[in-house]
């Protein structure tokens, strides 16, 4: 879900923005949303590389995958030959 969000933005860059909006057919939130995804890639990347998944499953799925993380780790079959 889209939530409204109020910035200023300086003549520069409300004339880039509505050059690119022209250019690329596209929404000038679907143009800062891209922007801060790129900028967040390029400047987050040793941070926290899951950054990415943020926001992709609800509550549900997350804690599945975080239930069957941690089944998994507890039941491993590991076969050594000594």
């Amino acid at each position: 879900m889209k939530q409204a969000v109020n910035f200023r933005l300086s003549n520069r860059a409300i004339i880039t923005l509505s050059l690119l909006e022209q250019k690329l057919h596209a929404s000038r939130t679907a143009i800062v949303e891209k922007a801060l995804q790129v900028y967040a890639k390029k400047e987050l990347p040793a941070q926290n590389p899951l950054l990415g998944y943020a926001g992709i499953l609800n509550a549900q799925e997350a804690d599945e995958i975080l239930m069957n993380i941690e089944t998994s780790k507890h039941n491993k079959d590991i076969e050594t030959e000594l």
